[in-house]
């Protein structure tokens, strides 16, 4: 116990916060908080290490001072000073700050661009119908409220509807409203074209639905496919954040379609409403050929086709079929671009009419459609339809006077 006592005085001294002469035996030294000797710095200071160290408190101990003795000759030691307390500042509740992801790249994988050169005694591909609904429903699906869908968070196991199942039904019913064409010794089907369209502030694709019956669209994106399912008179928008062209095929309970819309939108934070940040800029939309000859090497033939995109370029592939193409904005083909001079822009090896869904065909669908000619109508005849129902009439008004004529000249001949 005595060995603890001195060692907790010697820490009191050790660490008292004052400057300190070492006084001879006999001298009383003041408290530093009462008496004469009182001081609120040192107190606080004193105060401080009684607690930290439990020692014996030394701080409010008064004593009266003896007679002092000459100062020894030992050197003095004086702590610095210690640093006021703060208060620390208030926390400020952190700003949200909605984030910016960084600008789309302006070309994230090089897409080949076609050389011009125009057809050459090439037939002309028909390009597809569209889809009919009036202008009442265009613009109501148009303003309809839009259910935002992000392809990132889409899971292939959710999916609405039985894709694949869907088209086939549709395909074999074989309405009005799906065409087929026979190609490479296949009945495959030419889908219309989806004219409904547009972008928003965020250049987000948004696809609405003017027709009677629901719609799903699937399109590849990021690796896997993704569907989108619009309602009838609905409207949806895309978070397609990736640039570039994505082709789709659409499919309803009597309609096969197919489209295409372009990527490199900005995604704005859940609850954004004003524009998009300054640092981004929209990326330009995908090149559109116009009129580019496509050889079909399968047939030997060059066929004329009215609108080509360059979807993407693969090296990976095999020769000859590294550059995949989307025809009249409705036909997925793949193939490569050719050199300046040849007698083709591009040579096409295999098409998909449904981007994504069905099967394939070695090119040959081209020169079918190139060849595919609309049923032809009745010549109607070079007199009016009026003229004839007139002719009629008369020639019965004739025959019925004949025969009242002949029975009035019977009666008399029997008088």
């Amino acid at each position: 116990m005595k060995v603890f006592g001195i060692a907790a005085a010697a820490a009191v001294v050790a660490f008292a916060p004052l400057s300190v002469v070492v006084a001879a035996p006999g001298v009383v030294r003041a408290a530093p908080c009462a008496g004469a000797g009182a001081d609120p710095v040192a107190c606080q200071h004193c105060m401080f290490y009684v607690t930290a160290y439990h020692t014996a408190n030394v701080c409010n101990e008064d004593r009266p001072r003896a007679a002092q003795a000459p100062p020894s000759s030992v050197p003095t030691w004086q702590m610095p000073p210690m640093p006021a307390l703060q208060e620390p500042p208030p926390v400020q509740p952190a700003q949200v700050i909605p984030p910016s992801p960084p600008p789309p790249s302006r070309n994230p994988t090089q897409i080949p661009t076609v050389a011009p050169g125009a057809p050459r005694d090439a037939s002309l591909v028909s390009p597809p119908k569209g889809l009919e609904a009036s202008p009442q429903a265009v613009a109501a699906a148009k303003a309809a409220p839009a259910t935002r869908s992000n392809p990132a968070t889409m899971h292939q196991m959710l999916q609405l509807v039985d894709f694949n199942h869907q088209v086939q039904n549709v395909v074999t019913a074989h309405g009005g409203n799906v065409e087929l064409v026979k190609a490479d010794n296949q009945a495959l089907v030419y889908p219309r074209h989806w004219d409904y369209l547009d972008y928003d502030t965020y250049r987000r694709p948004m696809l609405y639905n003017p027709l009677t019956q629901a719609m799903t669209f699937r399109y590849f994106y990021n690796g896997a496919d993704r569907e989108a399912y619009v309602p009838a008179g609905g409207r949806v928008v895309l978070d397609v954040a990736t640039v570039g062209l994505f082709p789709f095929t659409a499919v309803g309970d009597s309609y096969v379609a197919a489209g295409s819309f372009s990527g490199g939108a900005w995604i704005p934070p859940d609850g954004w409403t004003g524009p998009p940040p300054p640092n981004y800029t929209a990326p330009a939309p995908p090149e559109v050929y116009p009129n580019v000859s496509a050889h079909v090497p399968a047939a030997d033939q060059t066929v004329a086709v009215g609108q080509v995109q360059v979807v993407r370029h693969d090296g990976s592939q095999p020769a000859g079929s590294q550059d995949t193409f989307l025809l009249d904005d409705s036909t997925l083909a793949w193939g490569q671009i050719n050199d300046p001079g040849n007698r083709a822009q591009i040579s096409v090896t295999k098409t998909q009419p449904l981007p994504g869904v069905g099967p394939t065909d070695n090119g040959s669908f081209l020169v079918a459609l190139a060849a595919h000619q609309e049923p032809t109508q009745p010549t109607p005849p070079w007199w009016p339809p009026w003229t004839l129902v007139g002719g009629v009439l008369v020639i019965a008004v004739g025959l019925l006077a004949w025969m009242v004529n002949l029975r009035e000249t019977e009666r008399g001949s029997d008088r």
